[in-house]
């Protein structure tokens, strides 16, 4: 994982000492954390890092205090190691943790696909034939053969899962399959009764959870009358795309959908009955001659009983087969799960549904909202508003319309100076030529991390294009153009796309390079002015882009943009405070190598832009070396993506040694909108 955000600190006010360094994993400054940190053209924090001392330790150090993985004079500036022997190791490291990724990507991509699950089934027929029995050592047993006869160029393969919307392992605690159905059923009732499929019946029962409306049947013959089913099927047609419709338009329904329908494990019970009959004979101690002998027999019965327990896989639709509602959804989620159409995504528009925001700057005509191409939505967390201005003068140059570009700064609190953004109408180069189409400061106070934070700013955003820059990345040269030519393909249609079997691209990424210029290697962080360029940067770099292109996996400091009607339909950022933009590329991704195609929607892809990458800073390698910050990026990806399934609140009690950022409410927003239909339903 490249992380790109340096140790930045800055001194706190009166005579309290300066606090740790907090970066974040991968990608900028952590939102929503308790901490401060120095921008790049802010103050040096001499006192704990010097490059003649050894890092100060602090409680708060990135787990070097709790777990010494490396030792102190291995990477940085401090490191003992001769520069071609670490930078050595760091391409070794680098390419072990590729591997890694690798693995991962097999684990949930290709264990997954369709010829892997067609592959698994022939498999399975062949083991439970009579040659698969004969050849593995069980010809001798008498075992009923089920698949005897059946043609596998028949069978019917499991469809690959892939959930509709994101969402983070909280909710899948608080959001069982069950429990996620009925709420479901109850807002569709309350709500969407067209969705509902009509269903003739002799009687009429109050229970609809099998999500069917009964009507009675005429007092003519149903079957005779050929009109009247006609008129049966026109309404399951209609409730079919009812039903279509509000699982792709209402937020709510498509994630308690997705829930609904996700495979989940269950612990089934057993228990096993074993039965022992025991007869026991008694004749009489006293008796000396055979004619005086009497045997009594009395029968004993032995019953022991055992449970076992066996952890399977399964889902709603299988364990309730003749559920309605689950079979409609089950038939309709490819169409549910496609893409909103480009034609409706060049034409997206919406308006902000957050508060106002505390300043902003309208260059053309004053207009308040109106349809941007990009709204660039930048996270800050105790940033300095020259460090702002800086980074966002040099977008200003690097981009090619950028009056068409609307500028979201986000700000999670700690922010100073911020203000100064909106008096600054020049780039770099001090000319007037540009000028951003609108740039406003919103404020962000809920808490809970970078993902929350991200979402709001996305919340107020108009432009029908959403990207995510980091604060301390640098974009390239036309890097607006390239992104809009990315996404919307020149212009061409849906159909022209399927026509040139050209995947579409659900979201783009710029390729990851790190800033080794003068500029970026002078290391605010230090009391010297020493360019110090870290052994085995590059093969960050390399490995980097090989990731992405390989396993489809770019982090979030390679700048992710997509569509903001796909955005917002994939449920946006999960509300979680780590691993945020690996959740959602991972759904990207996985919607990428599984979806099929579908007569309203083609194959998609997760586009690479070519060219100049986007450039991020290479402070947190200088302080920290390679060899460390790889190790612990592939450490953390290790624990939350593997087998221990840590949550991201774990991880960040494990990485930074403190509590994740306190959240203003506990559960999601969608699940607060939730809570308040479901209770304006029962009210009603």
């Amino acid at each position: 994982m490249g992380s790109n955000d340096g140790g930045r600190k800055t001194e706190q006010e009166g005579s309290q000492t300066s606090r740790p360094d907090i970066e974040c994993v991968h990608g900028a400054s952590l939102v929503g954390m308790e901490a401060s940190h120095d921008t790049a053209v802010g103050k040096d924090d001499r006192n704990s890092h010097d490059l003649n001392n050894k890092p100060t330790a602090t409680p708060y150090n990135d787990m070097s205090n709790e777990e010494e993985i490396l030792p102190n004079h291995i990477g940085g500036p401090n490191t003992c190691l001769p520069f071609f022997i670490e930078s050595f190791l760091g391409w070794g490291l680098c390419l072990s943790c590729l591997s890694v990724s690798g693995y991962h990507y097999a684990k949930s991509i290709l264990l997954s696909s369709h010829w892997y699950l067609k592959f698994r089934q022939r498999i399975h027929v062949w083991v439970s034939s009579k040659a698969g029995c004969w050849l593995l050592g069980f010809g001798g047993e008498k075992r009923k053969l089920t698949t005897i006869g059946v043609n596998t160029h028949e069978l019917t393969v499991e469809r690959p899962w892939i959930p509709l919307t994101t969402y983070t392992r909280a909710e899948l605690e608080r959001h069982s399959p069950w429990a996620s159905y009925l709420s479901l059923v109850r807002i569709l009732e309350n709500e969407y009764p067209e969705t509902l499929v009509p269903l003739l019946a002799l009687e009429s029962d109050g229970a609809r959870l099998d999500g069917v409306s009964r009507i009675t049947p005429p007092s003519s013959s149903v079957h005779d009358d050929l009109s009247l089913t006609h008129e049966i099927q026109a309404r399951a047609l209609k409730a079919d795309a009812a039903l279509v419709s509000v699982l792709r338009h209402d937020d709510v329904c498509r994630r308690l959908a997705s829930l609904a329908m996700r495979p989940h494990d269950v612990t089934i019970e057993t228990t096993v009955t074993t039965t022992t009959a025991i007869v026991f004979t008694i004749s009489p101690a006293n008796s000396h001659s055979s004619a005086e002998v009497h045997t009594t027999t009395y029968p004993t019965t032995t019953v022991s009983k055992s449970r076992q327990a066996t952890r399977t896989t399964t889902t709603l639709l299988k364990q309730y087969p003749h559920n309605n509602l689950l079979r409609r959804i089950s038939n309709l989620w490819n169409q549910i799960l496609a893409l909103p159409p480009m034609e409706e995504a060049k034409t997206f528009y919406r308006i902000p549904t957050t508060n106002s925001p505390t300043a902003e700057k309208n260059y053309l005509n004053d207009v308040v909202y109106r349809a941007y191409k990009i709204s660039l939505i930048m996270p800050s967390y105790y940033e300095k508003g020259s460090h702002m201005q800086a980074k966002l003068s040099k977008a200003l140059d690097m981009a090619s319309s950028p009056e068409e570009v609307e500028v979201i700064i986000v700000d999670a609190g700690g922010c100073t100076d911020l203000e100064m953004i909106l008096k600054s109408e020049t780039g770099c180069d001090g000319q007037k030529s540009k000028n951003w189409g609108r740039i406003c400061i919103v404020s962000f106070s809920s808490g809970g991390g970078r993902g929350p934070c991200l979402n709001h700013g996305a919340k107020s955003a108009t432009g029908r294009i959403l990207t995510f820059c980091h604060s301390d990345t640098t974009l390239p040269l036309r890097w607006d153009e390239r992104i809009v030519s990315t996404l919307e393909h020149d212009s061409r249609r849906n159909s022209m796309l399927r026509r040139s079997a050209t995947p579409r691209a659900n979201s783009c990424s710029f390729l990851f390079g790190i800033d080794t210029s003068p500029e970026g290697l002078s290391m605010p962080f230090a009391s010297s002015s020493i360019h110090y360029f870290p052994p085995g940067l590059r093969a960050v770099e390399t490995t980097a882009n090989i990731r992405s292109y390989l396993y489809s996996l770019p982090y979030g400091d390679s700048t992710l943009s997509m569509h903001a009607c796909v955005f917002h339909f994939l449920g946006g950022y999960p509300d979680q405070c780590l691993m945020e933009d690996y959740e959602l590329v991972s759904l990207l991704r996985l919607r990428a190598a599984l979806f099929a195609e579908t007569p309203s929607s083609g194959k998609e892809r997760l586009a690479m832009i070519r060219g100049p990458p986007a450039l991020c800073s290479p402070r947190r390698w200088q302080k920290f070396g390679v060899l460390y910050v790889t190790l612990m990026n592939s450490r953390l990806v290790n624990l939350y993506a593997g087998s221990m399934k840590v949550g991201p609140d774990v991880l960040f009690r494990h990485y930074y040694g403190k509590e994740p950022p306190k959240r203003e409410f506990t559960c999601s927003p969608w699940e607060i909108v939730l809570e308040n239909r479901l209770n304006g339903a029962h009210s009603t």
